[in-house]
């Protein structure tokens, strides 16, 4: 059971801010990580994710209509995440149009993943994975397993 949270911060030199509220339990040890990411240009943070810090998983939804990014040929991760010092990373599980997942080790962005930057446009560093090296990774999802992030109820961050 969580019982309490602590808020990280770290901005870019175009003032994005990525967010991070991690979450402990009674022992004061680290139960997961909620990331939001504060773009210069919109009034709101955004959820990018969760971590699961006990299997050093990055668990993140997208919808292929809006996220797909057809000159990479696939999905962008924020760098800035999973290069972090701050919380570590092992795994990616993508939950893609709320009815595939895939998992898949951070390495795989690491080796084969492209940077695209879009500083005009005031976006973050992103590197960029092809979806042909992501298919392969393809778990079977269960009919009472498919959720997206906005069912789940996080307290709201505070600045």
């Amino acid at each position: 059971m969580d019982i309490g949270s602590k808020v990280f911060g770290k901005e870019d030199s175009q003032g994005n801010a990525l967010i991070v509220r991690g979450f402990y339990d009674e022992n004061k040890e680290w139960t997961y990580a909620s990331i939001h990411l504060k773009l210069v240009k919109l009034g709101k943070p955004r959820l990018l994710g969760y971590v699961d810090v006990q299997t050093a998983t990055f668990n993140c939804v997208r919808d292929t209509d809006k996220h797909y990014h057809r000159k990479a040929g696939g999905f962008g991760f924020n760098w800035e995440i999973l290069s972090s010092n701050l919380i570590h990373i092992k795994t990616i599980s993508l939950r893609l149009d709320d009815d595939k997942l895939y998992v898949f080790p951070k390495s795989l962005i690491e080796e084969h993943g492209k940077f695209l930057n879009f500083k005009q446009q005031g976006f973050e560093l992103q590197k960029f994975l092809h979806f042909d090296y992501i298919r392969k990774y393809e778990k079977q999802l269960k009919d009472d397993t498919k959720i997206s992030f906005k069912e789940i109820k996080v307290p709201p961050l505070s600045y």
